[in-house]
């Protein structure tokens, strides 16, 4: 039984690895690519959006399948609706294409991204819950990082749609392996399943989640300030592909130390690690509004990207205890999928509009200000006590 253990956290923690890998081959040009393509600021913020609108709407009828489903079966169609996402990218590159790719981008990654860490948290204890799952997501930014680094710098080498080949190529293969790895999950599909809203309000009665929701989506409007807008600003700093590649690497490096993160989650508390890390990382993406050379903002947002790598194992942690008291994992975090995509949506829309009319600089303050007054407000809920019903 230990060695099914042990096999089911490998796998699941290389397809995680893979997936990262060949979706970040060309995720950092992504901007820069759709800016080639004749294609606005203020449009660049509507594309982006769809992303994370698709979450939204998916992700909590994701997380109830994989519940009853099995997680592998939901594993296999993500990875399918990726790849079938980067050949829109590719041919041919319309705007309908690329709406359409984005949309299947968001199920995708709710599916790979979302499911392969519930995978990994069905199998752990809860005192090496932070620890393990922190080597879990350690490994799933170090294939972020290396496609990162490797996709800028192809696509300097060769032209900008190269890495997107390239992702095509791999997800092809991973897709053809994961054949092999056959669910043994009998479904058990019920309609509420497919109702998110029936996720979500399972996920709302509970008030620390709530908190949790709240946080999150100040958390991740600064996803389209990165994705969209950080690319251009070192453009305009007078760098190139490559230094985007560098600032994206180096700044997932910090994801690294969350097996480290993890360790330390496990002995301080997972809620005491969010408030810190919530401050120090809005206090931190505020400075990078007030940068003007590459140099500091590549300083500033390495550092920002250390906190973020507390966040995001406390985070998951956190919400992953009180889903697992319940047997409803799946479904705790799909919801908060949705939830937090929101700030992601709100800011993939109106981005582009603050960027043109304030400068981009605005937009860091902006969104560090937002999150840091947030955690501050919602930090005492966080605390509260435990009343998520049975399912």
């Amino acid at each position: 039984m230990l060695g099914i253990k042990k096999s089911e956290i490998l796998i699941a923690t290389l397809v995680s690895t893979l997936f990262g890998f060949l979706y970040y081959l060309f995720f950092p040009l992504l901007s820069l690519y759709f800016t080639e393509l004749g294609i606005g600021e203020e449009m660049l913020g509507i594309i982006f959006a769809f992303f994370p609108l698709v979450i939204i709407i998916v992700s909590p009828v994701v997380g109830m399948l994989s519940d009853d489903v099995g997680r592998k079966r939901i594993i296999y169609f993500g990875i399918l609706a990726q790849l079938l996402g980067v050949i829109l990218y590719l041919w041919p590159p319309s705007l309908a294409s690329i709406i359409i790719a984005r949309v299947l981008a968001g199920i995708a990654w709710s599916m790979v991204g979302l499911i392969t860490l519930a995978k990994v948290e069905d199998k752990l204890k809860h005192q090496e819950r932070g620890s393990k799952a922190g080597v879990f997501l350690s490994f799933t930014e170090a294939g972020a990082l290396v496609g990162s680094l490797v996709g800028p710098f192809l696509a300097g080498i060769f032209f900008i749609r190269f890495p997107f080949l390239i992702s095509a190529i791999g997800l092809a293969l991973l897709l053809i392996w994961l054949v092999l790895w056959r669910s043994h999950h009998k479904p058990i599909i019920k309609k509420q399943d497919f109702n998110p809203l029936c996720a979500l309000k399972k996920f709302w009665k509970e008030k620390k989640l709530r908190a949790m929701a709240f946080i999150g989506i100040s958390m991740h409007t600064r996803i389209p300030v990165m994705s969209i807008f950080v690319p251009l600003l070192v453009i305009e700093f007078g760098a190139g592909y490559k230094e985007v590649g560098i600032l994206f690497a180096l700044r997932g490096v910090m994801a690294l130390l969350q097996g480290v993160a993890g360790k330390i989650v496990d002995k301080k508390g997972s809620r005491n690690i969010v408030i810190i890390s919530v401050i120090v990382a809005s206090i931190l993406f505020i400075l990078a509004g007030f940068t003007r050379s590459y140099i500091a903002l590549l300083i500033v947002l390495v550092a920002e990207g250390l906190a973020l790598a507390f966040w995001n194992i406390s985070a998951w942690t956190f919400m992953s205890e009180i889903g697992e008291r319940k047997k409803m994992e799946g479904m705790v975090l799909g919801s908060y999928n949705s939830l937090a995509r929101f700030g992601y949506l709100i800011f993939s829309i109106i981005s582009g509009f603050i960027a043109v009319a304030f400068g981009t600089g605005s937009l860091f303050i902006i969104v560090g200000i937002i999150a840091l007054v947030t955690v501050l407000a919602f930090s005492p809920m966080l605390a509260s006590k435990f009343k998520v019903p049975n399912r």
